[in-house]
């Protein structure tokens, strides 16, 4: 890692550690500067354009940290394609991360800007790597059933990212099995089920 690729990466560490202890509301930009050992603002700004930039990267960061295991699912020789995508959505809302995710970030709701951000990125990241490739091989294999692979991976996305996502909706265990219950009956029709 070459130096410009360590202040970066010591730019979010920080950013990192300040969202989750203090949020992202309460952490301003001199706060980060604070913690990097000499590093200037302009050192800063010179990375990243925004506060709301640093933490995008940091989400991103996170999400990049479930890849390994998305993988491993995507290419697991031995499960069809209904088995994968099953897998994966049990994965996905069991995500540890999201705890991290939910501390170190300010309440989404109360902005749009930062909440349109983070689920381009969150569809980014799951629908053309992961959703759609598996639900096509689920429909060659004839595990899945969808006469609209893109539309079932949009949606699979969304429920996965915004109506269980608890930087949007509280989530209490009761209300996070109950969704879980309604996604698997709407999916129940593309003959995926999943548990977590």
């Amino acid at each position: 890692m070459n130096s410009i690729e360590n202040t970066r990466e010591l730019i979010l560490e920080v950013a990192s550690g300040l969202f989750m202890t203090k949020g992202y509301e309460k952490t301003r930009i001199s706060d980060i500067i604070n913690g990097l050992d000499g590093l200037t603002k302009g050192a800063v700004y010179h990375y990243f354009d925004s506060k709301e930039d640093i933490f995008n990267e940091v989400v991103k960061r996170i999400g990049y940290q479930n890849k390994a295991i998305f993988d491993e699912i995507k290419y697991a020789k031995d499960l069809n394609g209904r088995e994968k995508i099953s897998k994966l959505i049990s994965v996905a809302i069991g995500n540890t991360n999201m705890d991290v995710i939910t501390s170190i970030s300010p309440n989404l709701t109360d902005n749009p800007k930062l909440l349109a951000s983070f689920f381009k990125q969150m569809q980014e990241m799951t629908i053309p790597e992961y959703f759609l490739p598996i639900i096509y091989e689920g429909i060659k294999d004839g595990s899945i059933k969808s006469e609209y692979p893109q539309e079932l991976a949009e949606l699979i996305a969304v429920m996965l990212n915004i109506w269980l996502n608890p930087l949007i909706f509280n989530k209490s265990n009761d209300t996070v099995r109950n969704k879980i219950n309604i996604i698997n009956r709407c999916l129940s029709d593309f003959n995926i089920s999943f548990s977590i």
